[in-house]
C-alpha cells in the first residue's frame, strides 16, 4: 500500500499542534536552535556566501519549504524543509538503519539555485539531524517498502554517515552513527 493523505496526516500530528501541518513551532525551535548552538551555525554558513543572514518562516507559503535564510539584500540563500520524528527522542532508534529523504519532498531539491538542507528534530526538539542536498541528491529514489508501518513510500536511503547532528544532550550512539562537533 503507497502512503495516503490519511497517512501523512496521522504521523504529522502531535498533542501540541492543531493539525499536521501545525509545525510553527518546530520552525521556531530550530532558528533558536541555530542561534543557540555555533556548531550548526557553523554547519548552515560553511554552505553560504559570507554576509549576514535573516530567517524567513513558510516565504513560499503552506505547501513550500518551512523556511528560507536570505540576505541583507533580499535575496534567498539557502532553503530548509523541519520534520520531526516521534521515534527518535532520548536517543537514536536501533530500527533506523538509513536517513530516508521523503520523495514528496524532492520539489525542494531544485526550487531555487541555492542550498536546501533537511532538518529533522529530534520529538522533544533538542536535537537536530542535518543532510544537505548535496548529500541528499548522491542518492537515487527507490520505492521502499516500511515493514513497520506496512506501507511502500518513494524515499532517498542515505547512509548514516550522511548525518550531522547538533544538539546539547547527544548519545555515544548518535555520536558514533553521525558527524558532530565535539566542542
Amino acid at each position: 500500500m503507497q502512503i495516503t493523505r490519511a497517512h501523512k496526516a496521522a504521523w504529522g500530528s502531535y498533542k501540541d499542534r492543531r493539525n499536521s501541518f501545525d509545525d510553527d513551532e518546530d520552525i521556531s525551535r530550530f532558528i533558536k536552535m541555530v542561534h543557540a548552538n555555533e556548531s550548526l551555525k557553523s554547519y548552515l554558513k560553511s554552505f553560504l556566501p559570507k554576509g549576514t543572514f535573516s530567517f524567513q518562516p513558510k516565504p513560499y507559503g503552506q505547501y513550500g519549504v518551512d523556511l528560507a535564510l536570505f540576505s541583507e539584500q533580499g535575496a534567498p540563500v539557502a532553503t530548509v524543509d523541519i520534520e520531526r520524528w516521534n521515534a527518535w527522542d532520548n536517543d537514536w532508534p536501533s530500527y533506523y538503519k538509513h536517513i530516508h529523504f521523503l520523495g514528496r519532498k524532492e520539489k525542494f531539491l531544485n526550487q531555487l539555485e541555492t542550498p536546501f538542507f533537511m532538518a529533522f528534530l529530534n520529538y522533544s526538539r533538542n536535537k537536530v539531524l542535518m543532510i544537505s542536498d548535496k548529500d541528499i541528491q548522491k542518492y537515487p529514489t527507490i520505492d521502499k517498502f516500511f515493514k513497520a508501518k506496512g506501507v511502500t513510500d518513494k524515499v532517498r536511503e542515505l547512509p548514516m554517515s550522511e548525518g550531522y547532528v547538533f544538539g546539547t544532550t547527544l548519545t555515544e550512539r548518535e555520536k558514533e552513527l553521525f558527524h558532530y562537533d565535539s566542542l
